[in-house]
């Protein structure tokens, strides 16, 4: 066999392949959002009560650098594939917006406020 015969079978398959791989994974983005929703459900919920407090008391003052520290605690924990760590900003954003439509949680947010408030 010659060396273009060679490379006209490398090629044909490498393409064979590449078709293959695009065949298969046609969901990749569904197969991501369900990782991301599993990574970000595993942040909400690996919070202590303690961490939520700290949440609740740093997202009233606006002291985001330590909120984001919270989560810093949980994340390596929570991640799934690797790619997560590039788009650790989105998924601490998403956790931030579950956690904010948790019944208890808001609690936490309107006791730490009425206890901040003036005159208090």
């Amino acid at each position: 066999m010659t060396i273009n015969k060679w490379v006209r079978w490398l090629l044909c398959a490498a393409l064979i392949g590449a078709g293959v791989v695009a065949w298969l994974s046609p969901n990749y983005e569904e197969a991501q959002a369900a990782t991301d929703r599993q990574t970000v459900d595993c942040m909400v919920k690996q919070l202590t009560q303690d961490d939520k407090r700290n949440i609740a008391q740093f997202a009233d003052t606006n002291d985001f650098d330590s909120l984001w520290r919270v989560y810093d605690r949980v994340f390596p924990d929570c991640t799934v594939r690797g790619d997560q760590r590039d788009r650790k900003n989105e998924l601490v954003t998403s956790a931030w917006r579950v956690l904010s439509t948790d019944r208890e949680f808001v609690l936490l947010r309107e006791a730490h406020a009425a206890h901040a408030a003036p005159g208090r």
